[in-house]
């Protein structure tokens, strides 16, 4: 098969597979545009091959472990990010062997090579300390204190991902005391229900008399700017930036804080609260919204003071040894 049928395929794949057979979200497919395009750097620069030249005969188990370790030595990327690569480029060859069997013997070949050994981190939760402060550093006195707090503080309530906070809609939000929980959309478009706190259930209130004055529609983005007058989504960089704004006026009262920080780290807080709550692992795991419970397991062995506490119940609780020695002081000793 020549180059013509390779980019046939790619644009396939990009434009009417993944967008409309598996329903992916547009970060997501940029994210598999990004590893095709990698991979086609790697080819030029380590091949000296041009694009008119790349076919499916460029790509074999030899060249996906090269792409791995160029990735890894040459752009310093870390190994899960190095896998995520990989693993687009699976996930389009299997694409291309379901559309033409003589590209099966590829998928297969390219399907055999090792991801990348990723060390495993502790989560870089932050301190209860730190969440408490970074929810108060905005204030309330003003529209853009009101709507960087409820952002702030629903980020760490749900633990939803960046993304899942800007695709909220007036109607995924119910603020019925004692009853409140938003519905996310998380990757692979599913969908999780998550309780929130009462406290919380207020603030969303009181951003929606602001922000949502009268009867809101229910597809808006809950969450905006306005640019040129107009009411214009969020971006992630709008959410990272205005958490380090106020990350760094709160730290003067609160040096847990770390010196950089995002989001995933209210995320990160949240289960590491739910988890010393004694909320079981399975129901973090739905909380969280992750596909695999091995995913959320990190948090329970990155718990040191959870092992720390369990080791000095169980040594509370077991009886002193009996002298084993009897007789005279200075025999004993």
């Amino acid at each position: 098969m020549g180059s013509d049928d390779f980019f046939r395929l790619v644009r396939t794949w990009l434009t009417i597979h993944l967008p409309r057979a598996r329903r992916l979200s547009p970060h997501t497919i940029r994210s598999y545009k990004t590893a095709l395009n990698t991979l086609l750097d790697y080819l030029r620069e380590t091949r000296q091959l041009k694009l008119a030249e790349i076919t499916f005969d460029s790509i074999n188990h030899a060249a996906i472990t090269g792409f791995t370790t160029w990735l890894l030595e040459t752009h310093g990327l870390a190994a899960s990010s190095a896998n995520q690569r990989v693993a687009a480029i699976k996930s389009f060859l299997s694409y291309c062997a379901g559309e033409d069997p003589a590209l099966v013997a590829i998928w297969l070949d390219v399907k055999q090579v090792r991801p990348a050994r990723a060390p495993a981190h502790a989560p870089d939760a932050l301190t209860m300390p730190a969440v408490e402060a970074l929810i108060r550093a905005p204030g309330q006195q003003t529209s853009h204190g009101l709507r960087d707090t409820t952002i702030i503080l629903l980020i760490f309530d749900a633990a939803a991902r960046i993304q899942e906070v800007l695709d909220l809609t007036p109607a995924d939000i119910d603020t019925t005391p004692g009853r409140g929980r938003v519905t996310l959309t998380g990757k692979g478009q599913k969908t999780r229900t998550i309780p929130i706190m009462d406290k919380t259930g207020r603030h969303l209130n009181h951003y929606l008399n602001v922000f949502h004055p009268g009867r809101p529609e229910p597809d808006a983005p809950f969450f905006y700017t306005i640019r040129a007058g107009q009411h214009q989504p969020m971006s992630q960089d709008n959410i990272t930036y205005l958490l380090n704004k106020h990350a760094t006026a709160a730290r003067e009262n609160c040096p847990e804080i770390p010196e950089r920080i995002h989001a995933h780290q209210l995320r990160h807080a949240r289960a590491m609260q739910m988890l010393r709550a004694g909320v079981p692992l399975p129901h973090i795991k739905e909380f969280l919204g992750h596909a695999n419970i091995a995913t959320t397991s990190i948090y329970a062995s990155a718990d040191n003071q959870m092992v720390r506490e369990a080791i000095q119940k169980a040594a509370s609780t077991t009886p002193d040894l009996a002298p084993v020695w009897k007789g005279p002081d200075d025999l004993i000793l």
